[in-house]
């Protein structure tokens, strides 16, 4: 069954090959992000209803500005083949998000839609440190770690998420300074990305990537350690052990699943406990999108005989 993650990646893929439509597709979003951005800040208190309601209209008048300047300027940049190819797909995929997309008739609608909608100000993407997160949540925490730094026996999950971070933080600082260690690494995940994208788009269960993260922690991760071990061995590795430590006492299952296996596996446990959504579901777009358009069903055989 085809889903708008394979539509997603099926329209990232045209427009890559089509630098033009690209062109036009990046300074169209850019122009619809900044204005979402804009309006965020001027609606920021979640618990006025009317607010949130207006907030809402004038949001989808942004989307709806952006999707008709898009159709304006890209319509016809694409060829035949390619808008065979989306049309093919998306025609296929429910629900009156995606079939709004589709009304339009030009590759890349449904990606401007997602992506001008989801727009956050830079400011909320910038690592805070350990110290300013527990601070942050202190007046939320149920463990008592975010006031009193007492380690508990069990972090609660909002110091469980916090603790996790700062571990993949400093992981990758560390890393950043041993470049080969980092590029053995890269290859590693890259092919375990691929390996945790198929077994989504197959299944969609996600239980069933605890296997797949446990063979790369065993082989993958493991090997780039010993065959390393020497270099990383002049590293600074002081931080990065007490935040394994402290990720052992982790509320979040998927994080401690492996846990028991980070001081054999080392360096890379960080990223393997904390291997994100975003990172997947854009593997699942690169899959998906690179399938071929699907047969026709009997019916549209069919019909398309009439």
């Amino acid at each position: 069954m085809i889903t708008s993650i394979e539509i997603l990646g099926t329209e990232e893929l045209l427009l890559q090959r089509n630098p033009r439509a690209a062109a036009v597709h990046q300074a169209i979003v850019a122009r619809g992000r900044e204005a979402v951005i804009a309006l965020n800040e001027r609606f920021d208190d979640p618990s006025d209803d009317t607010a949130m309601e207006r907030l809402d209209t004038e949001l989808e008048a942004i989307v709806e500005r952006s999707v008709s300047e898009y159709v304006r300027q890209a319509s016809g940049l694409f060829s035949a083949e390619d808008v065979d190819l989306w049309t093919a797909k998306i025609s296929r995929v429910p629900g009156s998000y995606v079939g709004r997309a589709a009304a339009v008739g030009v590759p890349g609608a449904l990606l401007l839609m997602e992506s001008v909608e989801e727009a956050e100000s830079e400011e909320n993407s910038t690592f805070v440190s350990l110290d300013d997160t527990l601070s942050n949540i202190a007046g939320y925490c149920q463990c008592g770690y975010a006031t009193s730094r007492i380690v508990p026996r069990q972090l609660c999950r909002l110091c469980s998420g916090g603790v996790l971070i700062a571990w993949r933080t400093e992981e990758d600082q560390v890393i950043a300074t041993a470049p080969k260690v980092r590029s053995e690494l890269h290859a590693v995940f890259e092919e375990l990305l691929d390996e945790l994208a198929t077994i989504h788009l197959a299944t969609g269960d996600a239980s069933a990537e605890t296997p797949a993260r446990r063979r790369a922690g065993n082989t993958g991760i493991t090997r780039v350690n010993e065959t390393y071990a020497e270099e990383i061995a002049l590293l600074d590795l002081t931080r990065w052990r007490e935040l394994s430590d402290l990720n052992q006492l982790s509320q979040i299952t998927a994080v401690t699943a492996h846990a028991k296996h980070w001081s054999q596996w080392g360096l890379g446990s960080a990223r393997l406990a904390m291997q994100s959504d975003p990172e997947i579901q854009a593997r699942m777009r690169r899959i998906a999108g690179s399938r071929p358009a699907p047969k026709p069903s009997l019916f549209e055989r069919l019909f398309s005989r009439r």
